[in-house]
């Protein structure tokens, strides 16, 4: 169904920087793979894997973080940066836009979901996930949630331009168990297979 494209590197952070993506991580070995879609010219599968990395200066984040008041994970990330032991997504590319079917990073301090979709041809996002602080001892509740979400977590959005999105937090669902969280956010995307 056409190439298929393999990418590996040592560093991410040096790749993702290269390439001009406005994430800022520090080490960690990448595989990045992309599939071709039948009977969709220009269309990708994705799948990315990344670890052992730092995440660092991130606005977005850093106003999500700000919003639950995470005070010392927001100082790690303004520090040395937010260590992540495992980062992974499951994605759909097109020439205008990425579907995030499936992401997530796991590390000590917080473990993270999210789902959604960047609009490359206007700059704009339309995320949604949940961050669960102090994942390693939280991370139980990944027993029957998804992958990165915590028994206690925090539904979050990211909607709006790239560059400065809005972030929303809804403070009831850090009451919610894992497995009912679902409540607070919309299903998944989901692409054609």
């Amino acid at each position: 169904n056409g190439t298929s494209l393999l990418v590996q590197a040592r560093d991410a952070g040096d790749l993702l920087h290269a390439a001009q993506i406005g994430v800022r991580l520090l080490d960690g070995p990448l595989a990045l793979a992309l599939d071709p879609v039948p009977g969709q010219p220009g269309s990708y599968d994705g799948r990315l894997q990344i670890s052992d990395t730092r995440l660092r200066n991130m606005p977005a984040i850093a106003a999500l973080l700000d919003g639950i008041s995470l005070v010392g994970i927001l100082d790690q990330m303004n520090g040395p940066g937010i260590y992540f032991s495992d980062v992974e997504a499951d994605f759909r590319l097109s020439d205008d836009q990425v579907v995030l079917r499936r992401g997530s990073a796991v590390g000590p301090s917080m473990g993270v979901s999210m789902d959604g979709y960047l609009d490359l041809a206007r700059g704009r996002l339309d995320l949604q996930g949940v961050l669960s602080p102090i994942y390693f001892l939280n991370g139980i509740g990944q027993l029957v949630s998804r992958r990165g979400e915590g028994l206690i977590g925090f539904n979050f959005t990211l909607r709006g331009a790239m560059s400065d999105p809005q972030v929303g937090v809804n403070p009831l669902s850090a009451f919610t168990p894992g497995m009912f969280r679902d409540i607070f956010r919309r299903p998944p995307p989901r692409t054609s297979r």
